[in-house]
């Protein structure tokens, strides 16, 4: 039954990676600008909002109105727009005053500035999830290589033993314990595809997808990620000139004093200037004539929506100074776990050490096949050697992911540039 979910796992493995596309970590990122669909829609969200600006613009459409005379109580003629009949007719177009419509052009220009912002943060949001998965995915099937070549020599080692054990030339407890070793390393398999799929699915679906990806790593990841000459000052003043979400606080906090100004405004009775056209109804046959028009601010002069606004600025600013200790504090957050993995690895040189722990286990395995180590020796060092490739690239993936969490608290791309 085991042997069968090996059987299975590899079958799966096959088959995935037989219909997987190769991607280099740029040519992800291309791929996810281009289709994926959450910054697609932030896109027409942005064109939406810079429309409304145009509409801001524009002048309130005039209004007319007209009566047709239908003659009198006496004598009904409806329609009677002869010599003798009465037409009537005015026009009116309302003007803001107090500068309402820049006021409104304003509020809509920094509306869409916001909403600008806000696609930069989703994509800067969107691009941390992407490189975490592709990292991910990559450092999970190295160590699934180890896994899967693992598996394939003690099957040679376990059928041998078979072999002998039928014989009656080694005992049959061994056979068990290897069994038991295969069944272990078995179940590694399974959870580390199943962590594999996982991460391949949120990559597709980051990309618009319909296939998996295959990561391309190129050299060695490491090298690209170093803080070089970085102080925590210098990456918060980085971070405070390029977050896009400390932007879209701002530009919410300019809106709210774009808006108080414009509830201000709003107490001014706007201005209705029209003219009339009057046939016969009026002292004298065609009377023509201006017409004036304002509301009469006797008991709403918008004191209310005011006071709004000026509490709505004072909040808008509180969340501005919250959003500016926030950003150094994920700052800060994100170099100590860059400190903390690089102090406290004791790894000077990992590729070295991975290249003499591989020839190790091979003369293990090549040992153990000549009975020179017990099996006991050989079960160990297996263990040992499965622990260390996991271990191994759990570190590499946290080491990488501390430094792009570090570009995400920053705004920037410090390390490790596409583009």
């Amino acid at each position: 039954m085991k042997q069968l979910r090996i059987i299975t796992s590899v079958l799966i493995l096959l088959t995935t990676k037989g219909f997987a596309q190769s991607l280099t970590l740029q040519e992800a990122e291309g791929r996810f600008l281009q289709h994926n669909y959450q910054l697609l829609a932030q896109r027409y969200q942005v064109n939406a909002n810079e429309a409304l600006v145009q509409q801001a613009r524009l002048w309130n459409n005039p209004s007319f109105s007209t009566t047709l005379g239908f003659g009198t109580t006496d004598k009904v003629q409806p329609f009677n727009l002869g010599s003798g009949g009465q037409v009537e007719g005015s026009i009116d177009q309302l003007i803001l005053l107090a500068g309402k419509r820049n006021k409104q052009v304003q509020l809509a220009q920094w509306n869409a500035a916001t909403s600008a912002a806000a696609f930069t943060e989703l994509m800067r949001t969107l691009r941390l999830q992407l490189r975490s998965n592709y990292y991910q995915l990559y450092f999970l099937q190295e160590t699934e290589k180890v896994l899967q070549e693992q598996l394939s020599n003690l099957q040679k080692i376990l059928d041998a033993y078979r072999l002998a054990d039928e014989k009656g030339s080694v005992a049959h407890a061994d056979v068990i314990r290897l069994q038991a070793l295969q069944v272990g390393i078995a179940n590694d398999y399974t959870d580390l595809r199943q962590q594999e799929l996982a991460a391949s699915l949120n990559l597709q679906q980051l990309l618009g997808s319909d296939q998996p990806v295959t990561p391309v790593v190129s050299g060695d990841v490491l090298s690209q990620y170093n803080l070089r000459r970085y102080t925590q000052q210098i990456l918060t003043d980085t971070a405070l000139a390029n977050r896009p979400d400390l932007l879209m606080a701002t530009n919410q906090l300019q809106m709210a004093k774009v808006n108080y100004r414009l509830q201000k405004a709003l107490a001014v009775p706007d201005l209705h200037l029209g003219a009339t056209y009057d046939r016969n109804g009026s002292y004298a046959p065609h009377f023509i004539g201006m017409t004036l028009g304002i509301d009469l601010p006797v008991w709403n002069r918008n004191q209310g929506n005011i006071r709004s606004a000026d509490y709505e600025v004072k909040t808008q600013d509180v969340l501005l100074q919250q959003q500016q200790f926030t950003i150094s504090a994920e700052v800060s957050s994100a170099l100590q776990k860059i400190r903390f993995l690089e102090k406290g690895t004791g790894w000077p040189d990992i590729k070295g050490f991975n290249t003499e722990y591989d020839k190790l286990i091979a003369e293990v395995a090549q040992n153990f096949r000549k009975g020179n180590i017990s099996l006991l020796q050989f079960i160990d060092y297996f263990n040992s050697y499965s622990d260390h490739v996991k271990h191994t690239n759990k570190f590499l993936t946290d080491r990488v992911l501390a430094y792009e969490e570090l570009n995400y608290a920053t705004g920037t791309e410090l390390f490790n540039i596409t583009q």
